[in-house]
């Protein structure tokens, strides 16, 4: 056999338990019985002190108050960089309108500059209005009042048919 399949022993284990000095127990011994064994005191034999008693309410309370007070903190945050980001982009859309508002004035007043020039060069093209080229409409006679049913059963019923939507 090779050096590295060798088996390496296996610890031996004591056959007989150990106390808590990690001395061997006789063989003969017999396992402790209840009768051996002592109980703990029940807690509600002694009554702990109001002051411990106090203490330790004190202590759950601050407990629970860290937790909602860790929970609303994260709450806060969560909504004032949320708040922030909203406002960061409503505040790129104006200024994306206002650079849209500054172009459509650049727009209108060359427009209005070009006219300028235009009628400068020929002005017999503009003519004035005059009233009478003007056109006039008359309004449209009016539509006489549907009755308005006085209770819900006499609402005419939609046919079930019919298509709803656009």
């Amino acid at each position: 056999m090779t050096a590295s399949r060798a088996r390496i022993p296996e610890p031996q284990r004591s056959p007989q338990p150990l106390d808590r000095k990690n001395k061997r127990l006789p063989a003969n011994r017999n396992p402790a019985t209840n009768k051996d064994i002592k109980r703990l005191p029940r807690t509600n034999s002694f009554p702990l002190p109001l002051w411990l008693r106090v203490l330790m309410s004190a202590q759950k309370l601050s407990i629970a108050m860290t937790v909602i007070l860790t929970i609303s903190v994260f709450a806060i945050y969560g909504w004032t960089v949320y708040a922030q980001e909203q406002w960061n982009q409503q505040y790129k859309k104006l200024e994306q309108l206002k650079r849209q508002e500054r172009q459509l004035t650049t727009a209108e007043g060359s427009f209005d500059n070009d006219m300028l020039r235009s009628v400068q060069k020929k002005p017999g093209d503009l003519v004035r209005e005059r009233p009478e080229q003007s056109i006039f409409l008359q309004a449209a006679p009016l539509r006489p009042r549907l009755a308005v049913p006085s209770t819900v059963s006499e609402i005419p019923q939609k046919n079930s048919n019919e298509r709803l939507g656009y």
